[in-house]
């Protein structure tokens, strides 16, 4: 698929995959609290455990579908350009730079280059 549309495909679907996740962690958690311990049912340890947990592993998932199975299309040879996301690099004399997303062509070897820095929004280049 073009970059641009597995860009934002892979946006809507993270997402999606830190929502579902919550969700889905915190009815299980419902469905057998009567059978959890005591430390499992502090609101804090709830959050973390059956929230936050499966919204991460619900995100790895996600990210490893859309650098493996769901690729996109390289813009010079039509090949599989894989996503690479944005990145800070050391620079040569101290501080680092900035490294948009990234799409690498396994056919052609071409990197393409987008404009977007999600680590530091606020900061294009």
């Amino acid at each position: 698929m073009p970059i641009p549309l597995h860009l934002a495909f892979l946006f809507l679907a993270n997402i999606a995959a830190l929502l579902s996740g919550f969700m889905l962690g915190m009815s299980v958690h419902e469905t057998i609290r009567p059978s959890l311990t005591d430390i499992l049912q502090v609101k804090e340890v709830v959050f973390i455990v059956f929230g936050m947990v499966p919204a991460a592993l619900a995100l790895l998932v996600t990210g490893f579908v859309f650098r493996n199975l769901i690729v996109g299309r390289c813009p010079k040879c039509g090949g599989r350009a894989i996503y690479h996301a944005s990145r800070k690099k050391k620079a040569i004399f101290g501080g680092s730079n900035k490294v948009p997303i990234t799409y690498h062509c396994e056919e052609c070897g071409y990197v393409h280059r987008t404009r977007i820095y999600p680590a530091s929004p606020m900061n294009h280049h």
